[in-house]
């Protein structure tokens, strides 16, 4: 098994990085130029997306309205690479970060908005899953430093002393301009779990033998306290997705039987996944220099143009084991001080070679920077007379991961072999969802969210 050793350095002094950092935050906590018209011309045909402005078609989803909106962070507070989730009545917090493409500050609020486990807004009134005020406003805004681009960088932390939850569940904080909360920006999704279940968790091979290098096997069991659950048949929805993917994530499979207040799930062909392979890395932490897999690095019309070192199909390449951190982005920069606003943008231009267009579908980049999800906005476009996909991003200093994942037209299906390869030997992350909709609560309870790692069950 190869390391890469350069990476993994590289890796090491980012996540140091990032904690040294964070404790500067927690010691700050209380903390809270004019510009040249050509700095804005990437966004000049930029519009709000109207026909999202209505409420009775606001997405229940990570969605962004207002294309000026970047680098939207939701997680634990002081914890960067952690997952959008709080334990009711804990006294976590999670903080909500994003910039605006724009040198004068706006004054924006937020809301949440309760949904059942299908991401549909449920029946409870606001009062019945809020205590607190529902409309509540960015106090800490800034903005940016010593860049090219110049941007306002906004931040809140909730629960705080004017808004808390009064139940689990899934979650939208919806984000909009000054009393107007019918003219969002964007939504966020997060959880408010219970955590009053155990997981037992074991990742192996799967029970096809011809799949057993390119698959990993996920069976679970949760353990429960009695009477805590009536039907378990019927009242529980239990969702399985790796590293966040929700296009092949498992969902609506009973458990196979239930003994001494435990639910077993032990399947052999409906909790498997494709292995995948590793992420890719692009490290952006610096635009001054060609480092790393940055090829090119130039400063045009006040506006920074990088060009990645040329990706590679790695369909039918052994597994070569490299650290990565799932999908996920840190926003960094080796340039500046604070990285929330000192941290710069830049068109950057990922190219995969391949030796004709794909007749049946597309592809697109995936992982934290697309929301994780499959969006025409990442999709790669092909270049006949340099015969590769292509796919410009404007992105904010920092480290990113990210995959290629092939769309069928047809199906619609995302498929990870087609340019990644697929292997048991990935390691990867299983987050489990374990919803329980209570026939006296009338609405869907969180009891779990658990995230799993695969290397631990091999």
């Amino acid at each position: 098994m190869i390391i890469n050793n350069k990476i993994l350095q590289q890796l090491h002094i980012i996540v140091a990085l990032s904690m040294a950092y964070a404790c500067t935050l927690s010691s700050n906590s209380s903390s809270s130029s004019k510009i040249a018209s050509n700095q804005f011309e990437h966004i000049d045909s930029l519009a709000l997306k109207e026909d999202f402005f209505k409420e009775e078609t606001i997405r229940y989803e990570d969605y962004i309205y207002n294309d000026k909106i970047k680098s939207i962070l939701l997680h634990k507070r002081n914890v960067e690479l952690g997952e959008p989730y709080l334990i009711l009545n804990s006294t976590d917090q999670l903080i909500l970060r994003f910039d605006e493409l724009d040198n004068e500050f706006n004054s924006y609020q937020y809301q949440f908005i309760h949904c059942n486990s299908k991401w549909e807004k449920s029946n409870l009134s606001e009062m019945e899953y809020i205590s607190g005020f529902n409309d509540n406003y960015f106090e800490n805004s800034s903005k940016s430093f010593n860049t090219h681009q110049q941007y306002v960088h906004y931040w809140a932390t909730f629960p705080n002393e004017d808004v808390n939850f009064l139940v689990s569940g899934n979650y939208i904080v919806k984000v909009f301009e000054e009393n107007n909360p019918e003219k969002p920006i964007f939504c966020k999704k997060f959880y408010i779990t219970e955590q009053n279940i155990q997981a037992e968790i074991n990742i192996s091979y799967p029970s096809d033998i011809e799949q057993k290098y390119y698959q990993q096997e996920v069976d679970f069991n949760f353990n429960y306290s009695s009477n805590q659950i009536i039907d378990p048949y019927s009242n529980v929805n239990v969702i399985v997705e790796q590293n966040h993917r929700h296009d092949n994530c498992i969902s609506g499979i009973e458990p196979n039987f239930v003994r001494e207040n435990k639910l077993v799930y032990n399947y052999d062909k409906e909790n498997v996944f494709d292995g995948g392979n590793e992420f890719r890395y692009i490290n952006l932490t610096s635009f001054q220099t060609e480092i790393d897999r940055i090829a090119k690095s130039e400063l045009t019309d006040s506006t920074f143009k990088i060009t990645l070192t040329a990706d590679e199909k790695r369909t039918f390449k052994r597994y070569l084991e490299k650290p990565d951190i799932n999908g996920k982005l840190l926003i960094k920069t080796i340039d500046g001080q604070d990285w929330n606003t000192e941290g710069d943008y830049a068109n950057v231009k990922f190219t995969l070679p391949y030796r004709k267009t794909l007749d049946q579908g597309d592809l697109y980049i995936y992982g934290q920077l697309s929301n994780w999800k499959i969006d025409p906005e990442f999709q790669m476009k092909y270049n006949a007379t340099t015969a590769t996909y292509e796919k410009e991003l404007y992105l904010k200093q920092g480290y990113y991961n990210y995959l290629y994942l092939y769309v069928n037209d047809t199906t619609k299906g995302a498929d990870i072999r087609h340019i990644e390869g697929s292997h048991f030997d990935t390691e990867n992350e299983y987050i489990f969802k374990v919803y329980y909709s209570d026939p006296g609560d009338f609405y869907d309870r969180l009891l779990l969210y658990h995230v799993a790692n695969s290397r631990k069950s091999f």
